[in-house]
C-alpha cells in the first residue's frame, strides 16, 4: 500500500481539500496513517514530488520526512512515536507508537509537527466483517474462459445497521507485498442483507495487459480490511475503486483527506479478517 501512494504523489499534480476545505500548499506533506485492532499506530510521511523522466533514487529518500514530532492519544495516554525502518515498504522509514495500540471504541488523536506547522485529525477503529466462505468461479475474459485461472467469490457478513467500508488486498503466500484486489475499495451502502457476495480479482498490468494473478493451484493470501469512511473517500477521490487504478493518472477533481491545515491522505482506524486459501479447479 505504501508503494501505491507514493506513485501517486509523485506521479500527479494535484489539489487536495479536507472537509474544511483547506488547499494544499506547493510543499504539501503526505499522510499514510493506519491503527489496526492490536496493533501499533504506523504513520508514514513525505513530502510531493513534482518530475518529469526518471526519478532519481536520492531524491525518493530525500522524499521521506523523518524530523517530524508526531503524537497520538487515546483520551487516557498520550505517545510521542518513534522512527522505525522496514526495507520491505515505502517509506522504509516510519513512526510507530511503542505503548499504545488500537482498540475498538476508543478514539485516536493524531498530531504532526513539522517545520513550524501542525498537522491534526482523529480517528477510531470500525468494526471488521467475517469471510463466512469461499469458493472459485470460471474466469472469462472476452468471452473466452481460461482454465488455468479462476475468479474467487467470497461471503462476507454485514451488519445492516449500518455501512462499511472496506479495501482488498492480496498476495501470493511467496510475495513480500500486498497488491490491490479489484474491486480494490468496495462499501456496502446498498446491502439490505446480513451476508453478501463479492467476487474478486486479483490482476497485474504488463505494458496495458492483465495478467490474473489467480491461477489454479497456486497459494494466496486476502485481506478484507475494514476501513474508515474518510479512508475510503481518499481513495475513492483518487480513483482507487477503479481496477486500473492511478497509474500514469493525473487528477483534477479535489482530493479528500482528513489531515487538517492543507496535508494530503488519511489518518485511519482499521480492523483485518485474513484468510489463506489454495486456488482450486471446482
Amino acid at each position: 500500500m505504501n508503494k501505491i501512494l507514493f506513485s501517486l504523489v509523485v506521479l500527479v499534480t494535484y489539489s487536495c481539500v479536507d472537509t474544511d476545505a483547506d488547499i494544499l500548499s506547493s510543499d504539501p506533506l503526505t499522510v499514510e496513517g493506519e491503527i489496526k485492532e492490536n496493533a501499533f499506530a504506523e504513520i508514514r510521511l513525505t513530502n510531493s514530488l513534482f518530475f518529469e523522466g526518471i526519478i532519481d533514487s536520492l531524491e525518493i529518500a530525500k522524499s521521506i520526512e523523518t524530523k517530524a514530532l508526531v503524537e497520538i492519544s487515546n483520551g487516557e495516554t498520550s505517545e510521542i512515536l518513534t522512527l522505525k525502518r522496514e526495507d520491505s515498504k515505502f517509506p522504509f522509514l516510519y513512526y510507530r507508537s511503542n505503548i499504545i495500540k488500537g482498540e475498538l471504541g476508543k478514539n485516536y488523536d493524531l498530531s504532526i509537527t513539522i517545520r513550524g506547522k501542525t498537522f491534526i485529525s482523529s480517528t477510531e477503529l470500525p468494526e471488521k466483517s467475517e469471510i463466512l466462505d469461499i469458493n472459485f468461479l470460471e474466469y472469462i475474459e472476452d468471452g473466452v474462459s481460461d482454465p488455468d485461472y479462476r475468479d474467487v467469490k467470497l461471503t462476507v457478513s454485514n451488519d445492516v445497521s449500518s455501512t462499511k467500508y472496506f479495501k482488498v488486498l492480496i498476495r501470493n503466500e511467496n510475495e513480500d507485498k500486498f497488491g490491490l484486489g479489484s474491486p480494490f475499495i468496495f462499501n456496502t451502502e446498498n446491502i439490505s442483507t446480513d451476508s453478501f457476495p463479492l467476487v474478486v480479482r486479483y490482476l497485474k498490468f504488463d505494458d496495458g495487459h492483465k495478467e490474473n494473478q489467480f491461477k489454479v493451484n497456486q497459494a494466496m493470501v486476502l485481506q478484507l480490511v475494514a476501513i474508515t469512511k474518510e479512508q475510503f473517500d481518499f481513495w475513492k477521490s483518487v480513483k482507487g475503486d477503479e481496477s486500473t487504478f492511478v497509474e500514469n493518472s493525473s487528477f483534477t477533481n479535489e482530493v479528500v483527506t482528513n489531515i487538517s491545515n492543507g496535508a494530503f491522505g488519511y489518518w485511519s482506524g482499521e480492523n483485518v479478517e485474513s484468510i489463506r486459501f489454495k486456488i482450486l479447479e471446482e
